[in-house]
């Protein structure tokens, strides 16, 4: 599972050895500034991700990579059994992080909350 770290400036998405080899990326840092919002996704967002432009496909097991479609580039760090964490991003090379997590609803609460600064 993906580990999320977050303070006053940045958001960084750190990956273990395997989460790195099956999405073929390492770990993504994020400004703060960047970020529009955060979201849990529901049980069937796998299936509006796009075309996977490297990375590891096995719906239902492990999802990660870069999918891309139509005005859309994500980064995919998810396997099962975790809630899935939807970080929406302006002006960066991805448009949304995609991560799987113990807690979607809290890290949305906290990263919702460090961009609007309360």
């Amino acid at each position: 599972m993906p580990e999320l770290l977050i303070d006053a400036t940045q958001l960084e998405v750190k990956l273990s050895r395997g989460e790195k080899l099956a999405a073929l990326h390492g770990d993504i840092t994020m400004p703060l500034g960047a970020i529009t919002g955060a979201e849990v996704l529901d049980s069937k967002w796998w299936m509006r991700l796009g075309l996977r432009v490297p990375g590891t496909g096995l719906p239902g097991l492990v999802i990660a990579g870069t999918y891309v479609q139509k005005g859309d580039r994500a980064f995919v760090s998810w396997t099962r059994g975790k809630q899935v964490l939807q970080v929406n991003l302006t002006g960066e090379n991805y448009t949304r992080l995609v991560v799987g997590v113990a807690d979607a609803e809290t890290w949305a609460d906290t990263i919702n909350a460090y961009i609007t600064g309360c």
